[in-house]
């Protein structure tokens, strides 16, 4: 089969299995001769910040590889992807090859499996497959949705270090409906006396996270503020507390790590549509901001760096976001928005997302494509932010890397 063929297979297979995701994990690696096994791991969970904590964690490591006398190999696995799924799993910042997906895709759906597999499911027994034939040392594991269920939580090999970004209201129906129920479901991750990382959480969830790492024996580490004279790879205010977790998480693995090379890693470090502006004249902005946390951050941001001034939005987004708390976060800095559909099963569609906003008082005109809408905010004379959906995001910055502009 060919490379597409393998990818659409797999992308078609359940969102979400009808086993728990942990628990198919464990079959997949037990099939698989647990691949996993001798891994140096990061597991990283959270509702916000755990794709850049991930990008600091991988790139502080590549940079102490480099400086090393004995140089190791650095894994990376996150998701969702941008633009292809080769994304997901990378060594040393080089994404796999489609030669490589499509072999070893061909391998995996040749298992014979009692539970059945979801697209995330092959994706992470891809990445654990292809980490073990490369002789990975470090792998920086980030979870798909929660952590107690994930399907990154089935693997044997406990890991080095438990880290827990930040916990905000997402997935409700599937993690709880409380900041307290979703800081179980993420602190689930926790293993016996394996040190614990967390960002800035509420109260709560601190309260929560803690009595379960006491009851495994497990020390929980508070990341703090970094040095506001660190030069960050990644844009945003926001970006200051997901690198103070990244180097909290650092100093908590069982090997040295200069300053030095902390430095260097955080400078180097690079996670695409995360406050990634693309244009400066005239300045677009991207951010996969998709939830209400989310866009907190990119509005605390946008003040930050762009005090007094007002932004049109270019907005798409998938229909079970609650669109409306997000919109009304960012309220205080709207020109205007344009709404757009994506094309993507799960969209909410543009005309009927303007009339949402409109019927709160926002400014908001549907538009056809997005580029449409580019070139209508373009022309407001305000700084353009394009935001609501990470897939949204993937989209534009595919179209840039084949046309060289949106």
């Amino acid at each position: 089969m060919t490379y597409e063929e393998i990818v659409n297979i797999i992308d078609n297979k359940r969102r979400f299995g009808k086993a728990c995701g942990r628990d198919v994990t464990s079959h997949f690696m037990d099939a698989l001769n647990h691949p996993e096994m001798g891994f140096h791991i990061i597991h990283i969970a959270g509702t916000n910040g755990k794709g850049s904590v991930a990008a600091f964690v991988s790139s502080i490591l590549q940079a102490a590889s480099f400086a090393s006398n004995e140089p190791f190999k650095v894994g990376l696995f996150t998701s969702p992807h941008l633009i292809d799924y080769t994304e997901r799993i990378q060594i040393n910042g080089q994404q796999i090859s489609r030669e490589d997906v499509t072999r070893i895709g061909t391998m995996l759906l040749g298992v014979d499996l009692d539970l059945e597999p979801t697209m995330f499911d092959y994706w992470l027994a891809m990445a654990m497959v292809y980490f073990r034939e490369n002789n990975v040392d470090y792998v920086v594991l980030e979870t798909g949705l929660g952590g107690a269920k994930d399907s990154t939580n089935g693997l044997s090999q406990y890991p080095e270090v438990c880290a827990i970004t930040s916990i905000g209201l997402e997935h409700t129906q599937y993690l709880g409906d409380t900041i307290e129920a979703i800081a179980g479901e993420k602190a689930g991750i926790i293993k016996p006396k394996v040190p614990v990382v967390i960002g800035q959480l509420p109260l709560g969830a601190v309260s929560v996270i803690s009595e379960r790492a006491h009851s495994l024996g497990a020390e929980v580490f508070q990341a703090q503020p970094i040095d506001t004279n660190i030069e960050l790879g990644l844009f945003g205010g926001y970006q200051r507390q997901n690198a103070a977790t990244a180097v909290e998480i650092i100093k908590n693995l069982p090997i040295k790590i200069t300053m030095e090379s902390i430095k260097k890693g955080l400078a180097e470090a690079s996670w695409p549509g995360r406050m990634q502006i693309i244009s400066k004249n005239p300045f677009i902005l991207l951010d996969g901001a998709h939830n209400p946390s989310g866009v907190q951050a990119l509005y605390d941001s946008l003040r930050a760096e762009f005090p007094n001034e007002k932004f049109s939005f270019i907005m798409a987004v998938m229909a079970d976001k609650d669109y409306l708390e997000m919109v009304e976060i960012i309220r205080p800095i709207i020109a205007e928005i344009y709404t757009v559909t994506i094309e993507y099963s799960r969209a909410m569609q543009s005309q009927k997302l303007a009339e949402s906003l409109q019927s709160i008082g926002i400014a908001a005109i549907s538009c056809e494509d997005y580029k449409k809408a580019v070139k209508l905010a373009s022309c407001s004379g305000h700084k353009v932010i394009m935001m609501g959906s990470l897939y949204f995001i993937g989209e534009v910055l595919h179209d840039k890397n084949e046309a060289g502009s949106v």
